[in-house]
């Protein structure tokens, strides 16, 4: 017989082994027949306890897979409620809080859901609304107040009392000592006509020398001699080559013309005073504004440095419009009294302008995009559906309704863009989305990154959009039109707003507008030279950033128009960012496709989207 092997014992005692335990586990899992019905009633015990259980896992899990989303950006999805969308910065809202309602556009929220999204509402309102127009210029002498002091007869400055600009003099105070050998030859004549008056002479001589006397006097206060001056001559007997001339009225020195020692002829202008106590303000107003200007209209406006309100009373209009600004210079009038007021002052004015029976909401609840504009009214009970309006003027932070809408709707005012956002994921009718479609942030599952698809379909949205914006008509024949300079300077100015950088906005500005002037618009072109001077000359006024972006909004609009009109020479890409101005949203230029948002800088840097491309024009 044959000997094992160690590995052979190991091998058998591993079979026998496993088949012991087989066998063990078969008997225990058999019941014997007579306790099948208790174990059968154990089991099904056992059944409803783990159902239970997992009834309670699915809610904490629900629970925990709660997504949450952007609602500039649906394809970002995070299940930290704190977190936050890595494209925007904005705060995520829940994805699973809104329930389809009864129609295709009806959108339920619970009250948690809705306290998350900030949902606020309100009535439309019937009623006065009152337009703003802002106005901008600058303060000047009153031109009825100035007085210009002249040479009567040729001379030269002996000597000048006056030397600034800027000197205040009191009426009657000496200006100039003017050395003239005609009005030594005329105090001549005088003294011998008085001494000829005085001689006794028949009466036919004494009537011929009051004649005299009288014209040899005239002659002098010709010259520029007052009847006091012209009895010191008398008196002293004694003609003097030398006249001083006084101030006839007090005032500051806003010109000096000549030097001591200077020539001068008759009739030259010495210096020239201003009432500094009378000013005009001078307002630039555009041509769409000047229905709501008229003369003896007053208006309440304030000067920097100043805290209180000034008023004023408009006493004329300009009779042309400037055909650079295309604006119309409207002149105020305003006694200054005890404020410190200073020629070329910067001021602001606002024309409030009331206008009665008008249905309004406000603009925050309007989703703008072009021609269209959606609103969202509240149905009751968690309840919002959209509905498409007709929208006439803005009345300050307000929209008048021109159709779409009754009195008494409750309407979104605030957080309507959020519900909007929340039709567009699950793939409804919405702003974005007129028709409704697949929301590409569900196809995403758990993507954390910005998709291609999704991208693409955001651009998609941005250049429905910009289709549907109100167009400019770029007409005129540009093509020998050099835009170069100004699309370098507009440039310049979206670098220094995305780099929250005001100083370099008003320098990238100056060169703008520079560019503008130095640029041959054609003559159809009014329009959007229009838009692209807002606020030409005042770039170095401008102290907050937010009015500096507020420009480079209309400069864009603008700029844009020449795009689509192929008359730009570079190769430029179109952005939009619907979150700016107050949700209205807003497009710009840019030369690369790297998104940087000039209208909120660090804190949204990259907040928009690319939605065209538009390719350098050869020359």
């Amino acid at each position: 017989m044959k000997k094992l092997t160690t590995v052979q014992w190991v091998a058998t005692g591993f079979v026998v082994i496993t088949a012991g335990t087989l066998a063990l586990g078969l008997a225990m899992q058999t019941p014997g027949h007579q306790h099948a019905g208790h174990a059968d009633h154990a089991a099904h015990a056992n059944h409803e306890d783990h159902t239970g259980h997992d009834h309670d896992l699915a809610a904490a899990f629900s629970a925990e897979t709660q997504e949450y989303t952007c609602s500039m950006h649906p394809t970002f999805r995070s299940t930290d409620p704190n977190d936050r969308c890595p494209i925007c910065g904005m705060e995520l809202i829940p994805v699973s809080g809104g329930r389809g309602g009864e129609g295709p556009t009806e959108i339920e929220f619970s009250g948690r859901a809705l306290a998350l999204l900030g949902v606020q509402t309100e009535p439309v309102r019937r009623g006065d609304a009152e337009q703003v127009i802002r106005l901008s210029g600058q303060l000047e002498f009153d031109e009825r107040a100035l007085t210009s002091i002249s040479a009567w007869t040729g001379g030269r400055i002996e000597r000048l009392y006056v030397n600034y600009t800027g000197a205040y003099v009191e009426a009657g105070a000496r200006l100039v000592e003017l050395y003239s050998p005609e009005l030594f030859v005329a105090q001549q004549e005088l003294l011998q006509a008085t001494r000829q008056a005085n001689q006794d002479a028949p009466a036919f001589l004494r009537d011929s020398q009051a004649t005299t006397l009288r014209a040899a006097r005239e002659r002098l206060r010709l010259l520029g001699l007052s009847n006091e001056q012209i009895d010191a001559v008398i008196t002293r007997g004694e003609a003097r080559d030398r006249i001083t001339i006084h101030a006839p009225t007090a005032g500051l020195v806003v010109t000096r013309n000549v030097s001591q020692g200077d020539y001068v002829n008759t009739g030259d202008v010495i210096v020239e005073l201003a009432d500094e106590q009378r000013m005009w303000a001078l307002f630039e107003v555009f041509e769409r504004d000047l229905g709501a200007i008229q003369v003896g209209q007053y208006l309440e406006f304030s000067v920097q440095g100043q805290r209180e309100m000034l008023h004023g009373e408009v006493i004329s209009i300009a009779p042309r419009i400037d055909p650079e600004r295309r604006t119309r210079t409207v002149r105020v009038a305003l006694e200054v009294g005890e404020q410190a007021l200073s020629a070329g002052g910067f001021t602001r004015a606002e024309v409030h302008i009331t206008q009665s029976d008008k249905l309004t909401i406000p603009t925050s609840a309007a989703l703008l995009t072009g021609r269209r504009a959606v609103v969202y009214v509240a149905l009751g009970e968690g309840r919002f559906a959209p509905r498409t309006v007709e929208l006439g003027q803005r009345f300050g932070d307000r929209f008048e309704v021109i159709d779409g809408l009754e009195e008494g709707d409750t309407i979104v005012s605030r957080g309507a863009f959020r519900i909007d956002s929340e039709l567009q994921l699950q793939g409804r009718p919405s702003m974005m989305s007129p028709e409704g479609e697949h929301a590409g942030g569900h196809d995403q599952g758990h993507d954390h990154g910005h998709g291609h698809d999704a991208h693409a379909q955001h651009n998609d949205h941005g250049a429905h959009e910009m289709a549907a914006m109100d167009e400019l008509a770029v007409t005129g024949d540009f093509s020998q039109v050099d835009l170069s300079a100004v699309t370098d300077a507009y440039m310049g100015m979206w670098e220094a707003l995305h780099s929250d950088d005001l100083s370099a906005w008003q320098s990238s500005a100056e060169i703008f507008f520079a560019a503008l002037d130095a640029t041959q618009w054609p003559a159809a072109s009014e329009a959007v030279y229009e838009l692209l001077a807002t606020g030409k000359g005042h770039a170095h006024h401008i102290g907050n950033i937010n009015t500096a972006r507020d420009q480079f909004f209309a400069h864009s609009q603008g700029m844009i128009a020449l795009a689509e009109a192929g008359v730009l020479p570079n190769t430029i890409y179109l952005m939009y960012c619907p979150m700016v101005r107050r949700g209205q949203g807003a497009h710009w230029l840019q030369p690369s496709s790297g998104l940087l948002n000039p209208y909120f800088g660090a804190s949204m840097l990259r907040c928009g989207d690319e939605l065209e491309r538009f390719e350098e024009q050869s020359s």
